[in-house]
C-alpha cells in the first residue's frame, strides 16, 4: 500500500477542516447604501460621522442585546453577516435607504455695528441645540431578480453622555451640546445592520443591536 508523506497528509486535513468550516459558515451579504438623507452639512463633522459608520460596517462582529425578564441585557457580539459595497449586480445585493434628523444647529446673533452698518449675518455653530437623533431605515432584499421590501423602520435615540458647553438660556432653552458625532455614525450603522440582519431573519426577536452608548427612547418626550 502507498505511503503518503506526513506533510501530504496534515495538509490534506488543514484543507478538508477549512473546506468544512467554510461550508458551515453563512454567506456574507452585499449592501449597497442607495441613499443617505440628512447628514450634517459642515464637512468635518460629516467625515468624522462617514469614517466612523463605514468602520461600523466593516466589523466582523457587532454588540447585541438579550431581552431577558423585563429588561435588556448585554449579549456579546456576534457575526456581521452584511458589507457594504460600491457597486454591485441588482440580482445580488441589499440595498439601503436611510434618513436621519438631527437636531437643529445653534445660531450666534451677532450684534449690529454702532456706526448703523448693516447687521452681520447670524453665525452657525457645530453645537447642536439637543442631543437626540432618529433613524429611519429601509432595507430591500434581492428575490429572484426583483427587490422585495420591508416597512421602513424608525427608532429615535439619543446620547445622555453628550457634554453641554452652554447652559438653558431664554433664548436657548435646551442649551447647546458638543455633538458625539463619532457615537452617532457607529449608531446609524448598528441600527441598520439590526434591521439587514432581522429582515435576513438572522436575528431572533429577542434580539437587538447594542446601541451604547445611545439610549433608545420610547417616545419623542425621551429624545433630549
Amino acid at each position: 500500500m502507498k505511503r503518503w508523506p506526513a506533510g501530504v497528509v496534515a495538509l490534506g486535513l488543514i484543507a478538508c477542516v477549512a473546506a468544512s468550516a467554510s461550508a458551515a459558515s453563512p454567506a456574507v451579504r452585499i449592501v449597497m447604501l442607495t441613499a443617505f438623507n440628512g447628514l450634517p452639512p459642515d464637512s468635518a463633522s460629516r467625515g468624522v460621522f462617514l469614517d466612523a459608520f463605514r468602520s461600523e460596517f466593516d466589523a466582523e462582529e457587532m454588540p447585541c442585546q438579550k431581552h431577558l425578564g423585563e429588561e435588556w441585557s448585554s449579549s456579546g457580539d456576534r457575526e456581521n453577516r452584511f458589507r457594504l459595497v460600491d457597486m454591485a449586480a441588482p440580482e445580488d445585493a441589499w440595498t439601503l435607504e436611510l434618513t436621519i434628523g438631527l437636531p437643529p444647529p445653534v445660531v450666534i446673533a451677532r450684534p449690529k455695528p454702532k456706526d448703523s452698518g448693516p447687521t452681520p449675518r447670524p453665525r452657525t455653530t457645530d453645537y447642536r441645540a439637543a442631543r437626540g437623533l432618529t433613524v429611519v431605515t429601509q432595507a430591500i432584499a434581492p428575490v429572484a431578480g426583483t427587490h422585495e421590501g420591508i416597512e421602513a423602520f424608525k427608532l429615535q435615540v439619543y446620547f445622555p453622555d453628550a457634554r453641554r458647553v452652554v447652559v438653558p438660556s431664554p433664548k436657548l432653552p435646551g442649551g447647546a451640546y458638543l455633538y458625539p458625532w463619532a457615537d452617532a455614525g457607529r449608531v446609524v450603522a448598528r441600527i441598520a445592520l439590526e434591521v439587514l440582519h432581522r429582515a435576513d431573519a438572522s436575528l431572533a426577536d429577542d434580539e437587538r443591536a447594542d446601541l451604547s452608548p445611545a439610549v433608545r427612547a420610547v417616545s419623542t418626550e425621551e429624545t433630549p
